[in-house]
């Protein structure tokens, strides 16, 4: 697409987007929650990181209504989860828990370092989201509670039966089928490092060097224009790499699915490089043991247990809450 077209799609939609924000803020309030007010500029701040990805991805390929589709979804998943936060807040004041200011002190101070760097870049992008250091604040307070309430009421430290893990691994083996896999090995040459002509020579001499039983490794790192190669010594190394999900270039990948472990490659030769591949291994598709996932079966089904009590321990909440959402009469 012209990138003028882009950029004219572009403005037209944000100038639509926001035709629709204005509108939805005639309502002012999304939810009343026990004596809190969510607004629907708390909803929209709240998911506005969600909101511009989903317009970046869906917008400049003219998919308008697909976005707006998207963005509704986006908020109502918000207003949801902002009414959970809200009851969870309730929970812990009427319990008469206290938090020491220090602790936030701290809180807020990590997250600074962690996401913005320093407070300066701080400010800027809160000035960017309209967002006050106060209000922003009071959403780490807010987030750190909402964590540690979720952790006192939520048992982190359950027991899950082995017949209960032997059941879901019978039941869900196509999530721990492996397909067929490669051991790879690649030199790359790039036609756009070397003079006219030479790629192929280098190609050719490596090639030579590796079918007369010199260690690959070894020539990856001398000849390689790889970056991988810089990398703490990979030599080539590409790893084991799945058929159907390999983002090895289709020249490649046929080669090493078709050949057998300690396969040689001939020089493969593309418009802009000539490779060289080496099989080191070969797998062919199969079902890892529950002996070998059995860690992995008991966090699933560690996390849907939690994911069921932390769902009880909301609707107990909601049970007692007095919750209203006025733009649904």
């Amino acid at each position: 697409m012209n990138w003028k077209r882009t950029l004219v799609a572009l403005s037209m939609a944000w100038m639509l987007a926001g035709q629709i924000l204005a509108v939805d803020l005639l309502n002012g309030v999304a939810a009343i929650v026990n004596e809190s007010v969510i607004t629907v500029a708390d909803v929209e701040l709240y998911t506005d990181r969600a909101v511009r990805a989903a317009y970046q991805q869906l917008i400049p390929l003219g998919r308008a209504a697909e976005f707006e589709r998207r963005r509704q979804t986006i908020l109502r998943d918000g207003l949801d989860q902002l009414v959970e936060r809200e009851l969870i807040l309730h929970e812990f004041k009427t319990a008469g828990y206290n938090l020491p200011e220090s602790i936030i002190d701290d809180v807020v101070n990590s997250r600074v370092k962690e996401e913005f760097g320093d407070r300066l870049t701080l400010t800027k992008t809160l000035h960017l989201r309209n967002q006050t250091y106060e209000s922003f604040r009071k959403d780490e307070r807010d987030a750190f509670i909402v964590a540690q309430m979720t952790i006192k009421n939520i048992n982190q430290n359950l027991f899950i039966s082995p017949k209960k893990i032997e059941r879901y691994y019978s039941e869900n083996k196509e999530r721990y089928t492996i397909g067929d896999r490669a051991k790879v090995r690649m030199i790359l040459i790039d036609k756009s490092r070397h003079a006219i002509g030479e790629p192929r020579k280098i190609a050719d001499s490596v090639h030579g060097r590796a079918a007369a039983g010199e260690d690959f490794g070894k020539l990856a790192d001398e000849f390689s224009d790889d970056a991988r190669r810089f990398k703490g010594g990979l030599r080539g190394d590409q790893g084991w790499v799945e058929n159907k999900d390999s983002d090895l270039r289709k020249e490649l990948r046929e080669f090493a699915f078709k050949a057998k472990a300690g396969d040689l490659s001939p020089v493969i030769e593309t418009e802009g490089a000539l490779f060289i591949v080496k099989v080191e291994g070969r797998e062919d598709s199969r079902v890892r043991p529950l002996s070998e996932v059995r860690g992995d079966v008991e966090s699933t089904l560690k996390s849907v247990e939690r994911e069921r009590l932390r769902k009880q321990w909301i609707n107990r909440l909601r049970a007692k809450a007095f919750i209203r959402f006025p733009g649904q009469g």
